[in-house]
C-alpha cells in the first residue's frame, strides 16, 4: 500500500511517502514562496524520483490542522482533488497528533505551535507504546497553559511553538523539550498514523480543523453584531 502525505499547516511544505510501512521518499522545503507555488511541485519531482505516479497512491494522507489558515486550505485542496480524481481513499490528520506520534516517553507530552498573541494551539497525549489523546485540540494563552499542568508531573513540548516560549519552558524542572528535529517535517508521522488506522474521510466533506474562526469570520461578525 502507498500512503502519500501532505503537510502545510506552518511555513514549512511536505510531502511524503510510505510504501508497505516503509517510507521511501521526502521532501520538505521552508521558502518564501506560498505553498500554492511549491508544494504540487514538490509531490512531482518526488514521485518521479522514485518512478512513482500519482494514479499509484493508495491513500492520500493530509494534515488538517490547526496550523496556518491559508496553508491547511492549500494542502486540503490539493490532497482532496487528486484522492477525488483518482477515486482513492484519503484520511485528514491533526498537526497535533502528528507531532505527539513523533515521541514515545513516559512524561506527558505537549504539542504546541504558535497562534501569535502569546497564544498556542495544544493538545496533551501519551505516547508509552501507544498514542493517547488526553484532550482535544486547542487554543490557549501559554501563562494559561501552564497554570493548568500539574508542577508534580513530567512534560515534554514538541512543535515550533516552543521556540516562541523557551525562556517559559526551560524555567521549569519539570519541563522539557523534544529534540529540534521533531518539531515540524511530520508528513513521515501522518503516515505513519494513517498506516494504523482503517479510518477514512470523504473528500467531498472533509475541511481543514482550524480550531478558532479566521480573522475574516470575526469582523465579519462584529460588523453583523454592531449593526444589529
Amino acid at each position: 500500500m502507498k500512503i502519500l502525505a501532505i503537510d502545510t499547516s506552518t511555513m514549512i511544505s511536505s510531502c511524503s511517502l510510505m510504501e508497505d510501512g516503509i517510507i521511501i521518499g521526502d521532501y520538505n522545503i521552508n521558502q518564501k514562496k506560498t505553498h500554492s507555488e511549491t508544494l504540487v511541485l514538490m509531490i512531482q519531482q518526488m514521485l518521479e524520483k522514485l518512478e512513482c505516479e500519482l494514479k499509484d497512491i493508495d491513500v492520500f494522507a493530509v494534515c488538517k490542522g490547526p496550523g496556518s489558515f491559508t496553508g491547511l486550505r492549500i494542502g486540503m485542496t490539493t490532497a482532496k482533488t487528486f484522492a477525488q480524481v483518482f477515486d482513492k481513499r484519503i484520511v485528514g490528520i491533526s498537526t497535533l497528533e502528528a507531532l505527539a506520534n513523533m515521541i514515545e516517553t513516559e512524561k506527558t507530552i505537549i504539542p504546541i505551535l504558535d497562534a501569535r498573541g502569546g497564544r498556542v494551539y495544544y493538545s496533551i497525549f501519551k505516547n508509552n507504546s501507544k498514542l493517547e489523546r488526553l484532550c482535544k485540540d486547542d487554543l490557549i494563552y501559554f501563562e494559561d497553559l501552564v497554570e493548568k499542568l500539574d508542577p508534580n508531573e513530567e512534560y515534554v513540548f514538541v512543535g515550533d511553538g516552543v521556540y516562541s516560549f523557551l525562556d517559559e519552558i526551560n524555567s521549569r524542572e519539570n519541563f522539557h523539550i523534544a529534540n529540534s528535529s521533531l518539531n515540524n517535517c511530520i508528513t513521515r508521522s501522518i503516515c505513519d498514523l494513517v498506516n494504523k488506522t482503517d479510518r477514512s474521510d470523504s473528500y467531498y466533506s472533509l475541511s481543514p480543523d482550524y480550531v478558532r474562526k479566521s480573522q475574516a469570520q470575526r469582523d465579519y461578525e462584529s460588523r453583523m453584531k454592531n449593526d444589529n
